[in-house]
């Protein structure tokens, strides 16, 4: 009954138009302007070229507008490319929370718009045919726990804006990994062995995948998703975040 009366209240007294990611008025409910000028001035920054990873701090470029960070460096990672919509920090760490763990999944289309952003701005994207989108999986205790999948909510509207299809039942987690938070790369990397299968290999043979997160830390989650797709048969992987936490190099 709650909810009858107020979607009758907001049909009779519609609530004001907000900024989705600060709550300041916009118009329409768009992304309002200084959210958008944080935005921009995240474009304008030199980002990590494999990873996509913002510097935290002042780093030289390793030549005219490249740059790698040290653990792209040092590793040969089983996907091209990642990139972000900016980095884990200010409203976009905020927006986050509230998409992921209060549930508020009407974010999806206004964080996937910042991401398609991200992709269509890296031009080694314009001379690549994606075939593909997966979203990383949840395992089935985690999923029934949240009651939703985020980066699968992402995913389509990221396949939707892309006009790139989008198959959420190839790729599995198997069992359920404790968290990832505050443990370092090594730890990570050892809680995902084998987390991540492919059911459907035949779906991905030759093709060119592009995984969607919601955030890119360390690589870990990608790179296990990756290499089990490209054992599935997958020609090329990329990844595709809402956001990234800076490197220090």
């Amino acid at each position: 009954m709650s909810s009858i009366w107020n979607d009758f209240l907001n049909l009779i007294f519609p609530p004001r138009p907000e900024c989705p990611f600060c709550g300041r008025m916009s118009s329409r409910g768009d992304v309002c302007g200084p959210c958008r000028d944080v935005l921009r001035g995240y474009r304008r920054e030199t980002c990590c070229q494999c990873c996509g990873r913002l510097p935290a701090g002042r780093v030289e470029p390793d030549g005219p507008g490249t740059l790698l960070c040290g653990d792209c460096r040092k590793r040969d990672w089983p996907f091209v490319l990642a990139r972000s919509g900016g980095p884990y920090e200010g409203f976009l760490r905020e927006v986050l929370h509230r998409f992921k763990y209060a549930g508020q999944r009407g974010l999806a289309p206004h964080l996937a718009s910042l991401m398609v952003e991200a992709f269509r701005s890296e031009p080694y994207f314009s001379g690549v045919r994606v075939d593909l989108i997966l979203p990383v999986p949840l395992s089935g205790e985690k999923l029934r726990q949240r009651g939703f999948n985020q980066a699968a909510l992402l995913a389509g509207e990221v396949g939707n804006l892309l006009q790139v299809a989008v198959d959420r039942g190839i790729l599995s987690k198997d069992f359920e990994t404790p968290s990832q938070a505050g443990l370092n790369r090594s730890a990570r990397e050892a809680n995902l062995a084998g987390a991540f299968s492919v059911r459907y290999p035949e779906r991905l043979y030759g093709r060119n995948v592009l995984i969607i997160d919601d955030v890119f830390t360390t690589g870990s989650t990608l790179a296990a998703v990756a290499a089990a797709i490209r054992q599935g048969g997958a020609d090329r992987v990329f990844g595709l975040s809402v956001a990234s936490v800076r490197f220090f190099k």
